[in-house]
């Protein structure tokens, strides 16, 4: 090569802003360029030197060229320098005449500021998903704010969070909890918030006798059995074309409609009874259960592969008696609801309510729910008063008072006990003195307790003096 030429070619290279190092087939650099930039050593003190010995040094690490001499064949990597520079490299082998290593060329490029890029896009990304999530739990408070579902506790609205992140996928999901506990009214909200145009279909598997059940899912053709209809049945698989379908008490489902359930889930078709051909469905599938269906696994009575597909969303909801916060706020939805229902303006005293918060509702809210309307339907009196509620939880009010022995001082449950009582005797006294005769008491006591408990019944009485 001409001393021109050379010249030229070093030119050209230098020129280019990356760093090139070239070196000889025992890893003696004989040419490199932007040393002073990656390196921050001149190339004249780079040149001649062995890349085994710049990589000891941590000029650069680790080193291209070893690389690829030791696995003989190219290589790519990323290469830091002592300035704190990354750098992606590249060396290759030149091959002279006979096949045998002439040059290693290794060039580079400047990842750093990619790095930096890459950390600033992580930073944006992580602040948009968590506005993501604020504007996911304003939508979630403003949805409890509108919904019939009534969230107060915590759970309940972690709950309805998750409802609203998967309402609008096609998963599958699984309500499961104790009887009562409001799994019905939740799969009808899911469907609501789904925004899917059909309709939401409910089946309780329970409800229908085994030899009907297939005939009622699936639908049959005319004449499939005695007793059909000579016009056939659309079934309520097909009903929920578009829509939810909601199968209740999911654990009930014979064996003989499991298979059948898992080809429905996992194709999207199912044949009528009486009928050859398939029928394609599309729907959204919710089903609940009050029963432990890993035990039905362990015993054969449910299929393995289909709980996995029913359980895709498995939303567990808590009794009624974990739900303490959300007590209160069912309690006074319901009264409202009956009260219009009934074209009624019944009113519950406090004392009761207190009896309604200290009871533990096995029965949950369907319970709640029975015991209220009751009550509306049935007292007399424009205020439902302790003395009309039912013997069972009238008399577990004492049960429950007396069940915080030893987890709150006497002096304690001494001032709550006189509190409820003061509270009884004002919903059924019209002053203070009816009240003094009504605890055998005088009536300036009357005062004096109703004073000392002014952060309960404000600062003066709420019944009038005589």
């Amino acid at each position: 090569m001409k001393n021109s030429e050379k010249w030229e070619w070093e030119e050209i290279i230098d020129s280019i802003y990356t760093d090139v190092i070239l070196t000889d087939a025992s890893g003696i650099v004989i040419y490199a360029n932007n040393t002073e930039y990656w390196f921050d050593m001149k190339k004249e003190a780079v040149i001649g030197r062995s890349v085994f010995q710049l990589e000891k040094e941590k000029v650069f690490y680790p080193s291209i060229t070893r690389k690829v001499l030791e696995t003989g064949r190219k290589q790519t990597l990323i290469q830091e320098t002592r300035s704190g520079v990354k750098l992606l490299v590249t060396g290759n082998i030149v091959h002279d005449e006979k096949g045998n290593i002439k040059y290693i060329a290794c060039y580079a490029q400047d990842i750093s500021e990619l790095e930096k890029l890459k950390s600033y896009i992580k930073k944006v990304e992580g602040e948009l998903k968590s506005i993501k999530e604020e504007l996911l739990q304003l939508q979630v408070k403003e949805t409890i704010l509108s919904s019939s579902v009534v969230a107060k506790s915590e759970k309940m609205k972690q709950i309805l969070l998750i409802i609203n992140r998967v309402a609008e996928t096609d998963a599958s999901i699984l309500l499961t909890g104790e009887s009562g506990v409001g799994k019905s009214k939740l799969a009808e909200y899911v469907h609501q918030k789904s925004n899917r145009p059909g309709k939401l279909v409910s089946v309780n598997c329970s409800s229908i006798p085994e030899t009907l059940l297939e005939s009622e899912l699936f639908g049959y053709a005319p004449g499939a059995f005695t007793g059909a209809n000579p016009k056939g049945k659309k079934g309520l698989v097909e009903e929920a074309q578009d829509g939810t379908l909601f199968l209740d008490e999911i654990g009930e489902l014979p064996n003989s409609l499991q298979a059948k359930l898992l080809t429905l889930i996992q194709e999207k078709k199912f044949y009528p009874v009486g009928v050859t051909t398939s029928k394609k469905v599309n729907f959204r599938l919710i089903t609940a259960t009050n029963v432990d269906l890993s035990e039905q696994i362990k015993e054969n009575l449910f299929r393995e592969d289909l709980y996995y597909r029913l359980s895709v969303i498995h939303i567990p909801i808590p009794p009624l008696k974990e739900r303490k916060d959300d007590l209160l706020a069912l309690i006074m939805e319901l009264i409202n609801t009956f009260n219009k229902r009934y074209n009624q303006e019944k009113e519950f005293s406090h004392e009761t309510i207190n009896y309604f918060l200290q009871y533990t509702w096995p029965g949950n809210v369907r319970e709640l729910s029975n015991v209220i309307e009751m009550l509306i339907l049935t007292v007399e009196d424009y205020v439902i008063q302790p003395s009309h509620l039912p013997e069972h939880i009238a008399s577990n009010y004492t049960a429950a008072s007396l069940n915080n022995l030893g987890q709150k001082s006497l002096p304690d449950l001494l001032k709550e006990t006189e509190i409820s009582i003061l509270k009884e005797a004002l919903t059924r006294c019209k002053s203070t003195t009816e009240m003094a005769k009504y605890l055998g008491i005088s009536q300036p006591t009357v005062v004096r307790k109703l004073q000392k408990y002014k952060d309960v019944f404000g600062e003066s009485p709420t019944v009038n003096e005589d």
